[in-house]
């Protein structure tokens, strides 16, 4: 299967594979491709995975499967289907982890730990200040009854969801007047989000082991 994406400069496009012994639970793995409509910068794969669910697409970090780039020389397309290769055999690694994170419960605190560190990805600014009245445990609310569980694997995916898809609102101290949070939309902030989250919850899992 194939999903496009596209933003200002960038294009993405996801394949998913259609084997079902590939999947855990809704998630299925998939071969992220990213893309400059000029030309300006190389192809760039990387493994991720797609959440049926909520229809809602995950991206693995280097720490975990490193990122492949090809650059716009010689056969391109044979460059990237090589590449492609590679991603795709490492992908059950990918998915061992999403088990290992099912299996992790964590304490409340650490949900606490987890969606603070989080909140700071999403909202804080080049300086590191944060000006935004969302609150980090609002990153912990399920949006469906199934994401409701203490387990790493479940925690990761409602801070993910809330993180990138928006809706979140909040009130400014002293005014009426309430706030809401954007989706995620541009290719590079979706891509940057979404591994940062994927290396803090590997380190979240170090901790809690």
């Amino acid at each position: 299967r194939l999903e496009d994406k596209r933003a200002h400069t960038k294009h993405m496009i996801r394949f998913r594979p259609d084997e079902a012994s590939l999947c855990v639970g809704d998630v299925f793995p998939e071969v992220v491709l990213v893309n400059s409509h000029d030309g300006s910068s190389a192809y760039k794969l990387m493994a991720g995975m797609y959440r049926l669910v909520c229809s809602n697409g995950l991206t693995v970090s280097d720490s975990m499967i490193e990122s492949v780039n090809v650059r716009h020389l010689g056969n391109i397309t044979a460059q990237v289907v090589e590449a492609s290769h590679q991603l795709t055999e490492r992908l059950p690694e990918a998915m061992e982890t999403v088990r290992e994170w099912q299996t992790i419960d964590l304490t409340p605190n650490e949900q606490g730990v987890f969606a603070e560190a989080a909140h700071s990805l999403r909202f804080a600014d080049a300086r590191g200040d944060i000006d935004t009245p969302i609150q980090p445990a609002q990153l912990l609310a399920p949006r469906r009854r199934d994401d409701d569980g203490a387990d790493l694997w479940s925690t990761f995916n409602r801070v993910q969801e809330n993180a990138l898809k928006g809706g979140l609102r909040a009130y400014k101290p002293g005014s009426r007047k309430g706030t809401s949070t954007r989706a995620v939309k541009g290719i590079s902030e979706d891509l940057r989000l979404n591994r940062a989250l994927w290396t803090l919850t590997e380190r979240m899992a170090e901790l809690a082991r």
